[in-house]
């Protein structure tokens, strides 16, 4: 049987405690139900240099409940994870990943800082995980890795004779060519990139920045252009697939259905390689989330709610926002806090009646950017507050929250906010937008104030959508948010919602999954021979 090997940075494990970061989140909800192994990171650090201790994985198997179409079929989730060393903390996950691959990707080069021992740490960790990989292969397993920490995994795989079909995501943004070339790694991280069988990224634009980046520094290797049709359309292979627990052969309906690109490569380790990249837009699992939300759709307040109880003297609010972010530069929380401050400015009759909930969750403290901007977060919070309710008895106009919730609370405080708002600076798709739609009220519902520089503006156009680095956007886009009529909210939430029910999480798993496994059938079948292939178009090498 076919097994899927999940690997990436962090594994959310299966217990109760709450995870900020919605790459585990979302694997977690799509990984249960399949027999699977997921790898990565159990988030432990050890020092290595007294003990002489090296790399041990754990294992932890946990049943799970088979889904309708698993037709009673056994399945299981295996937790394979490893601590890092203290030295391996630091040049693999601060240093290059997060101090370095981090900035470059979301367009900030000023804040990379490189030491010299980053990027062979980077590359010793992306071996390391090759390396159980290795230990653990078998013939017919397909393997699909996950985000900016693995770029090179492929490729150390490809070293040590695996020839097992690999794919690979990036959750955050692709960057444009001319931040790729501020980077003197860059030429052979592509080429590792080059070794994966599928790629995938959030956004079409994404996917051009992709593309353009692959021609510039592969185009010694690269062989051929073809433009394939969308995998869904390939449906008469479904019969020859390997069996595979975590495929279905029921029809997806998507949105999305732009075609893939298969470049034709000559690659060092295999002369003759295909890599298929494509834009694969990550959904919410919008059943989940509104069944979450059905018993609370009703005037509750806000403070209600235990974690952002408010003490009982404070005046009810007329209307609510509500942002759910990391500590993060490309979250564009110093923006969010000027903007607000500026549209209370120009509009007072709103003091004392709107509030703004921000829901922050510091991460990377042992970066220094981090702390800076850490400091800087809570100093502009504190700056708006004094402005405007400087006695913390009454109305803030800022109720702030570092508090790590369960997905639920923080999805019942979606439904019951009248404003969600997402101000990403740079962002591969921001979750917190879908879930914000998905767990609104039907008859009642909120309106979704979202960032043009989000992934999920590719595809959420019935948002009030913003640019961060206006301020006269942000006090725009917030009054027409807050005086929209219900029937206006009402018909840009259904166009919202239809988007997330046809490209959701699971289309967005199937979807992937139908090019990393489809696609290995369709290469063996269709481009064996020159006679058996598609018209190709030449890539041109400029």
């Amino acid at each position: 049987m076919s097994r899927l090997i999940v690997l990436s940075n962090r594994v959310k494990m299966p217990d109760n405690n709450p995870m900020a970061g919605g790459l585990a989140v979302a694997l977690q909800d799509i990984l249960t139900g399949n027999s699977v192994i997921w790898m990565g990171w159990n988030g432990d650090i050890f020092d290595s240099s007294d003990s002489g201790e090296i790399n041990s994985f754990s294992n932890y198997k946990q049943a799970a409940i088979a889904s309708p179409r698993m037709q009673g079929a056994h399945t299981e989730v295996t937790y394979m994870t490893t601590a890092l060393t203290t030295r391996q903390y630091q040049h693999f996950y601060c240093g290059f990943a997060n101090n370095v691959l981090w900035p470059m990707l979301h367009e900030q080069p000023e804040l990379i800082n490189q030491a010299q021992e980053d990027y062979a740490g980077y590359q010793d960790v992306n071996r390391l995980f090759a390396q159980q990989l290795k230990s653990i292969i078998q013939p017919d397993d397909v393997i699909w890795v996950h985000d900016y920490h693995f770029l090179s995994v492929a490729y150390h795989c490809k070293k040590l004779g695996i020839k097992n079909r690999i794919g690979f995501f990036l959750h955050i943004p692709f960057a444009p060519l001319a931040f790729w070339q501020r980077l003197a790694q860059s030429c052979e991280l592509i080429k590792h990139l080059a070794h994966y069988d599928v790629l995938g990224t959030q956004t079409q634009q994404d996917k051009a920045h992709c593309l353009a980046v692959f021609q510039h520094y592969l185009k010694d290797s690269l062989l051929e252009d073809n433009v394939l049709e969308d995998s869904l359309a390939k449906n008469s292979l479904l019969d020859f697939l390997p069996i595979n627990v975590l495929y279905s052969k029921q029809p997806v309906t998507r949105a999305h259905t732009a075609s893939g690109t298969q470049l034709k490569l000559h690659l060092e380790l295999k002369p003759q390689h295909a890599l298929i990249i494509n834009a694969y837009p990550i959904g919410v699992n919008v059943t989940k989330i509104q069944q979450q939300v059905s018993h609370v759709f009703s005037p509750l307040s806000l403070s209600s709610i235990k974690h952002i109880q408010n003490n009982d003297t404070v005046k009810p609010i007329s209307q609510r926002i509500i942002a759910v972010d990391r500590i993060d530069y490309s979250k564009g929380l110093l923006e969010r806090f000027s903007g607000y401050r500026d549209f209370l400015q120009q509009y007072p009759a709103y003091q004392n009646r709107l509030q703004l909930l921000q829901i922050a969750c510091p991460s990377r403290l042992d970066l220094s950017t981090y702390q800076r901007l850490y400091k800087e977060v809570k100093q502009a919070v504190y700056n708006v507050n004094q402005q405007f309710s400087p006695n913390t008895d009454s109305w803030q106009a800022i109720d702030y929250s570092e508090e790590v919730l369960s997905h639920e609370t923080v999805i019942t405080a979606f439904c019951q906010s009248d404003i969600g708002w997402v101000n990403s600076l740079q962002d591969g798709m921001n979750l917190v937008a879908k879930e914000y739609i998905a767990a609104q009220n039907p008859d009642n519902p909120g309106v979704l104030m979202l960032s043009r520089y989000a992934g999920a503006a590719e595809q959420m156009q019935a948002a009030v959508i913003i640019d961060p680095h206006q301020p006269k956007s942000i006090i725009e886009g917030l009054k027409a948010a807050l005086i929209m009529p219900l029937g206006e909210r009402k018909s840009r939430y259904q166009a919202l919602l239809q988007g997330l029910q046809q490209d959701n999480l699971h289309a967005w798993q199937q979807s992937f999954l139908d090019d990393l496994y489809l696609d290995n059938l369709y290469d063996n079948k269709k481009y064996q021979t020159d006679s058996d292939s598609p018209e190709a178009v030449q890539m041109s090498g400029s």
